[in-house]
């Protein structure tokens, strides 16, 4: 079986923050928080124009490879995909059944190979990041005393 990339443009929810881009993510009941996709511009539109946060959010189409990175990229807490939520007040507990792990979501909407080429790499470029800010913590001196250590041993 041949697995091809998702050429269908998605929407979702996003803004411009200082430099970056921030998207704008829902909370399930269980406090989880997802990324609210659509596969239509006009549900995006009624999805914000319902709940409306203020604040310059705006509906942006974008691509699966773009939702990767995301996904996955520097800073990304969110684990979830929901695709095409009912606008708020929407049934949380549904949403979160119909949701997706954001692996799952890569998986299923881009072509598998350069799928997992780009997650690895951003995986290790966060495992080198972590590893950076563990050495520098290492690498300070440690203090001749603990708190709750008495010098003399003993």
């Amino acid at each position: 079986m041949v697995r091809r990339t998702y050429r269908r443009p998605f929407w979702h929810i996003a803004r411009r923050e200082a430099s970056c881009m921030e998207v704008l993510t829902v909370e399930f009941p269980s406090g989880e928080e997802a990324l609210p996709v659509f596969s239509f511009e006009e549900e995006a539109r009624m999805f914000l124009e319902s709940g409306a946060p203020v604040g310059g959010w705006r509906v942006r189409q974008t691509t699966a490879g773009e939702l990767a990175s995301v996904l996955f990229g520097p800073g990304a807490g969110v684990r979830r995909v929901v695709l095409d939520p009912l606008p708020p007040p929407f049934p949380g507990q549904l949403a979160e059944l119909l949701s997706m792990g954001r692996e799952a979501f890569v998986r299923t909407y881009l072509d598998g190979e350069g799928v997992r080429t780009s997650v690895a790499r951003l995986r290790h470029r966060r495992r080198r990041a972590r590893a950076a800010s563990f050495a520098g913590e290492a690498g300070r001196e440690r203090p001749s005393v603990l708190p709750g250590e008495r010098r003399g041993g003993g």
